[in-house]
């Protein structure tokens, strides 16, 4: 029996390493032991207090360092600390607003989010402090200390860019929904437009449709407000090289601002078709038919040089897209029902016969 349990009952080896791992914890233990009864109470007191400023300093650091636009106020709303983020954010520095209730300083639209209620999470719009206005979801937190409240955190997010988003997808589906209602075109042309206006500026509106017979453009919907009712200002543009030929021979979208259209004039790839400053810019996109283009839509302004930019052409692009469709699909629907008409002459011409040579006489 001695032999088998000396065989069988086979211990690991500790290693070196383990040993010494296990040899040092021992010693540390007894150590904190030794230094903890030879401390008088009067040193723990001190320890524990330089524990507690080190941990209240990490924190701090962590709050004030934080990616988040973060405020602690007391119960009352009584701003404590803001954090660095939060000072970019609404350019409130913390030593102005510390000792002020938070809603006196950003006046916000929705005044609840003070009140210890149950929605921890909201949207409201509130001043920085140049008194320019943040639409901000922010969510609140509050600092239980032995069961009571001490304190609340709140956390800012600007979400205006959010906002103006789901305000384009909207009126993006608008003009979607308009481009395939039973409607004829010259009532489309302008609800469109007014949809437009609702996200981006579009004072100086041109739906420009090129005729291959007349080999010149034709605007059935325009509005600007150089030209007001002046036909002959408009039909500058249908005549001479304008950015709208210039779009229909590259077939992209262009953005040209005055330094452009001088090189371009140098280039000689388009003529003076109007008088253009430094303030003119133009925002133009091509009206396509899978790869045929069959005209141009663009936006003008006339004292704004920096009003559109490159990340306007998208958005600009989606309306060309509808507006084509509905284009296309208008002509058809004339042209079968110029076919139905001829038909229907035809049927009308065989069940009168007498009529028929009549006419030909």
């Amino acid at each position: 029996m001695k032999k088998f349990l000396k065989k069988s009952a086979v211990l690991p080896k500790k290693n070196k390493v383990d040993q010494d791992l296990i040899n040092n914890k021992k010693k540390n233990n007894t150590r904190n032991k030794i230094s903890t009864q030879n401390f008088s109470s009067e040193e723990r007191l001190r320890k524990l207090e330089e524990r507690y400023l080190q941990g209240r300093q990490e924190y701090l650091n962590l709050f004030r360092e934080s990616p988040v636009a973060l405020v602690y106020t007391d119960i009352d709303g009584i701003v404590l600390y803001v954090n660095r983020c939060f000072e970019e954010l609404t350019g409130f520095l913390e030593e102005e607003l510390k000792g002020q209730a938070l809603a006196y300083c950003l006046k916000p639209e929705d005044h609840s989010f003070l009140k210890t209620n149950n929605n921890t999470s909201f949207e409201t719009v509130v001043s920085r402090s140049d008194n320019t206005r943040l639409l901000a979801l922010i969510n609140r937190t509050y600092n239980q200390v032995d069961n009571r409240l001490a304190g609340m955190i709140f956390s800012f997010q600007d979400i205006s860019f959010l906002k103006k988003e789901r305000r384009i997808r909207q009126t993006l589906y608008q003009i979607s929904q308009l481009t395939h209602a039973d409607l004829p075109l010259p009532e489309i042309y302008p609800l469109v437009h007014q949809q437009l206006k609702k996200i981006i500026v579009a004072t100086n509106f041109y739906i420009a449709l090129w005729d291959n017979k007349q080999q010149q453009f034709n605007f059935p919907y325009y509005t600007d407000e150089a030209s007001g009712d002046d036909e002959l200002f408009i039909q500058n543009y249908s005549t001479t090289q304008s950015i709208f030929h210039y779009v229909l021979k590259i077939g992209k979208p262009t953005l040209m601002d005055f330094q452009r259209y001088r090189k371009m004039l140098s280039y000689g790839y388009i003529q003076p078709w109007d008088v253009m400053t430094n303030t003119h810019l133009w925002l133009a996109v091509p009206l396509k038919l899978e790869h045929k283009i069959i005209g141009v839509l663009a936006l003008q302004s006339y004292d704004n040089a920096r009003l559109y930019s490159e990340k306007d052409i998208d958005l600009l692009e989606f309306v060309a897209q509808q507006l084509s469709g509905v284009i296309y699909r208008k002509e058809k629907e004339e042209e079968l029902a110029n076919i139905d008409q001829k038909i229907d002459q035809k049927k009308e011409d065989i069940s009168n016969p007498e009529r028929v040579s009549k006419k030909a006489i």
